[in-house]
């Protein structure tokens, strides 16, 4: 093989061996940045999870809250009921 030729190959060589390292760092970063979104997603599961679960005990709160407001009502009449027998009540 002549020298120009060998020079040839060899700078073949270096410019196959530079894109082998600048695809491999492009690899490792693209490895990183997939790490954080696979983290990031697990996050966001968790966080929908979280809300899901404080939804829930909103919704308990409030059909309980609905149902004090009925028994309230009730127990008013009750007493409104109890009070006006009270004042019909002949004492003598």
């Amino acid at each position: 093989m002549s020298k120009p030729d060998m020079e040839q190959l060899e700078a073949g060589v270096s410019t196959l061996i530079e894109v082998c390292r600048r695809l491999k760092d492009e690899n490792d970063k693209l490895t990183l940045q997939m790490e954080g979104l696979i983290q990031k997603g697990e996050s966001l599961a968790n966080e929908k999870e979280f809300t899901k679960d404080k939804l829930e005990r909103l919704s308990d709160l409030e059909m309980k809250n609905k149902n004090n407001e009925n028994t309230k009502k009730q127990i008013r009449e009750k007493v409104a009921n109890l009070l006006e027998k009270l004042e019909n009540f002949d004492l003598t």
